[in-house]
């Protein structure tokens, strides 16, 4: 009976264990579904969200907000690559794709692997 209850109580723990077991995502943040969430951020500069605004009411209380960052889905054609690239740039990201006359241009001078994407 001792050696029953024993074999019982291991298994039970063993169950308990592979059932509770943390399971982390590569990179981001699953959402159940197998896809992962990527970060507001944009792509070619790293602009993120600012997250010390404030807004100040007329009573002079303060509250945070967050200010987002303006992202845009763009393809882009790499030239490098020989296909379209999918990008989440900024505006900024955006004109500054334009100042530099391209994609590749733009990428080399951040130093972005646009193979990721």
């Amino acid at each position: 009976m001792n050696h029953l209850a024993n074999f019982l109580l291991i298994s039970v723990l063993i169950a308990a264990a592979s059932a509770f077991s943390v399971h982390t995502p590569l990179n981001g943040v699953s959402n159940g579904s197998g896809m992962t969430m990527r970060a507001r951020e944009c792509d070619l500069l790293g602009k993120r969200p600012n997250r010390q605004a404030r807004v100040v009411t007329f009573s002079h209380k303060r509250n945070k907000k967050v200010q987002h960052v303006n992202l845009q889905k763009r393809s882009f054609f790499s030239e490098d690559l020989g296909r379209t690239v999918k990008l989440r740039l900024s505006t900024k990201g955006l004109k500054t794709v334009e100042k530099y006359g391209g994609i590749d241009a733009a990428a080399k001078k951040f130093g972005v692997d646009l193979k990721k994407f």
